[in-house]
């Protein structure tokens, strides 16, 4: 109703549209007009604002009453679209006249204007996606200017999902890149206000969430586009970002190069290495786009250089250099998660007798280790009921068996059997078949 009182006592001052922007004066309570602007978009409404100190629900009066100036007197609202396309064959001179007048009254305007000023060449990442620019301003000004407490986050989250849902609908509308513009400024902003928090976690839950959601958008958009500037924007923020920001940005720009020449992204990342503040996370993608492109020597050059094992080994397993990759695993020691996982991947599987190998190999080269994993194999097999599952346990308990006498480590053992029994005391079969193996000797002697 106030609202509605303000429109028709005119309040609303030069009232003007620009893109999907909506602004104008409002004169309220305080000698000096409010400003006041509304984001419009073909599914609604995104956002409001207004530089009057209303901080209850909803929007304030004078978002109100811009908002009736819209519907019930559009005819009031200049058109700036209309009025470029005017001054458009207007001289120069007097343009710059327009762009002198408009700093002296306006002088904030100088910043926006110096940008232009200082284009000159190619153009820059802001004028290829100026959409990007646009947003990063306006989520800036959700998130203020100020430090951010616990209770002010998390007003400033909700607004930042429901930009994020906003973006899902434009997908679906078929408006992509005001989607990606959407996402990338909200996940860019983000990352630059984290120092301005206390609730660490919330805004890398947000970005991770805004990375996925513009992944999924590009893998089902049904137009082309241009994901290169995209990537490169994302990747230049990644070197600067913290490390909890860092693996959601490059797995985004992994995903959106997939069907692109990668070229540039792998050279701005081998000069980007020496500064990035996440060094192994952007060596694992320039790895992940080596191996994509079929850079083998690459690839295997820069894992040598980085101490990157795991990733050495299982690459040369799955091309299938067996004899480099068994050298690869003398010259470096992996963690036990990472033996494991070599152990239930697909390499496993293609490689006959790849398990036994590892095994036999880790014996000789880290015993310890293949205790822990003979525990696990054991484990994991015993937990099925199948005989020849049950077989391998006879088997892996063998081995196991000797492995403890040849460290001289029995007592061990024998403490490690009698939890097994514990462990699987209602599978008879298995524990039967353990009794007729020679393994029941070791534990019948102790």
């Amino acid at each position: 109703t106030r609202g509605r009182n303000y429109f028709h006592d005119g309040a609303i001052g030069s009232p003007v549209l620009h893109d999907w922007t909506l602004s104008a004066t409002c004169h309220g309570s305080s000698s000096k007009p409010y400003c006041t602007s509304v984001e419009l978009m073909p599914t609604g409404i995104v956002s409001t604002r207004c530089s009057c100190p209303y901080s209850g629900k909803g929007d304030c009066k004078h978002v109100i009453a811009l908002l009736l100036t819209y519907s019930e007197a559009p005819e009031t609202i200049c058109s700036v679209d209309t009025l470029l396309a005017t001054l458009a064959v207007k001289p120069k001179s007097r343009l710059l006249r327009v762009i002198s007048e408009l700093l002296k009254r306006t002088p904030e305007l100088s910043s926006i204007v110096q940008v232009y000023a200082d284009v000159s060449g190619a153009p820059s990442h802001a004028e290829k996606l100026p959409l990007v620019t646009v947003y990063r301003e306006r989520i800036e000004h959700i998130f203020g200017h100020s430090f951010l407490e616990d209770h002010q986050l998390r007003k400033v989250l909700i607004q930042l999902e429901s930009l994020r849902h906003h973006a899902e609908s434009l997908a679906q509308l078929g408006e992509t890149e005001f989607a990606f513009a959407i996402l990338h400024a909200l996940i860019h902003q983000s990352i630059v206000r984290y120092s301005d928090t206390l609730q660490k976690g919330e805004l890398p839950r947000f970005v991770n969430k805004c990375t996925k959601t513009f992944a999924n958008i590009a893998t089902n958009v049904q137009i082309p586009y241009e994901p290169l500037e995209h990537c490169q924007m994302l990747l230049k923020l990644s070197f600067d970002a913290e490390q909890a920001f860092t693996p959601p940005l490059t797995q985004l720009v992994e995903h959106l190069c997939l069907t692109q020449d990668t070229a540039d992204l792998q050279l701005m990342i081998e000069r980007g290495l020496g500064e990035c503040r996440d060094r192994r996370t952007h060596v694992q993608l320039l790895l992940s786009l080596y191996l994509r492109n079929e850079q083998t020597d690459a690839y295997i050059r820069l894992a040598r250089s980085e101490n990157e094992g795991y990733c050495l080994v299982h690459t040369l397993f799955t091309l299938r250099h067996d004899d480099t990759a068994w050298k690869a695993l003398e010259e470096f020691l992996l963690s036990v998660d990472e033996y494991w996982d070599l152990l239930n991947g697909p390499i496993a599987l293609c490689i006959p007798a790849f398990t036994d190998k590892l095994l036999k190999f880790l014996r000789h080269q880290a015993p310890d280790t293949a205790i822990t994993l003979y525990h696990k194999l054991i484990d994991q097999k015993a937990l099925s009921r199948k005989r020849k599952n049950y077989e391998e346990v006879q088997e892996y308990l063998t081995e196991l068996e000797a492995l403890y006498q040849h460290l001289n480590q029995n007592n061990q053992w024998s403490v490690y059997l009698v939890c097994f029994r514990k462990r699987h005391a209602r599978k008879r079969l298995l524990l039967q078949m353990v009794d007729e193996s020679n393994v029941s000797d070791t534990q019948r002697h102790h």
